[in-house]
């Protein structure tokens, strides 16, 4: 076997546990945000609390180890295959390692709280004061990387079928324009940072507050990255 086909099987492989991550990953993504959230909304506080204790942290692992995979993954293909991408996997990638550090530096512990303050109310205590806190803050990034997964499933695809080739303008313009949603997605998480307490308050659901809503603007935000890409 030379050294070529070595390499093609390798990152077959690389890619087979790049679609296995992923769909893992951005299904209980899906789940969260589609299903469980508005569950949580009609949900008696006793099943949203057995549901905090026992099935939430479950589905957590798998999503955070999900995002790992992932990731680990797709730098091993971006390793094999070199320099020389189309500017649509760098959007993809771009948005997708956003995606990684919210699961990992938002989303997960924050969730960590609002799992402890849940276990700490049904042992007959109160709940954790930065609960509540914890829970937006979650809830925002969870929100945004739903958001980001449209566009960001959609540039992965493109890279092989639809490439634009390497275009800097229109990366530097999309880069701003994901750099500005992430600042919002984040801000809950980081406000208190005394670097970002002088840059302008962000932090708003908006029409993330809805499924539709949140559809709707994945799929505006497809349409505006597709159009700088093909454009510019």
């Amino acid at each position: 076997m030379d050294i070529v086909t070595t390499k093609l099987g390798l990152e077959m492989l690389l890619r087979w546990g790049h679609f296995l991550g992923g769909i893992t990953w951005i299904g209980i993504l899906y789940y969260f945000n589609f299903v469980q959230t508005e569950y949580f909304k009609e949900a008696e506080a006793g099943a949203k609390s057995d549901a905090l204790q026992k099935l939430v942290p479950r589905a957590l692992w798998w999503f955070r180890w999900g995002a790992v995979v992932t990731l680990l993954t797709g730098l091993g293909i971006f390793g094999i295959r070199g320099a020389g991408w189309s500017v649509d996997i760098y959007v993809g990638a771009l948005l997708a390692t956003f995606m990684f550090l919210n699961v990992w530096l938002i989303i997960w512990p924050n969730q960590k709280i609002v799992i402890a303050s849940a276990k700490q109310v049904a042992k007959g205590g109160s709940a954790l004061p930065e609960a509540a806190g914890a829970l937006a803050a979650a809830g925002l990034a969870s929100r945004t990387n739903a958001l980001f997964s449209i566009p960001m499933l959609f540039f992965m695809g493109a890279s092989s079928h639809y490439p634009h080739g390497f275009k800097l303008l229109a990366l530097v313009v999309a880069v701003v324009i994901i750099l500005l949603l992430e600042y919002n997605g984040a801000y809950l998480a980081i406000k208190e940072n005394k670097f970002i307490k002088k840059l302008p308050a962000a932090g708003k659901m908006g029409p993330y507050t809805s499924i539709g809503g949140l559809i709707h603007s994945g799929l505006g935000l497809t349409v505006i990255l597709f159009l700088i890409v093909d454009y510019l």
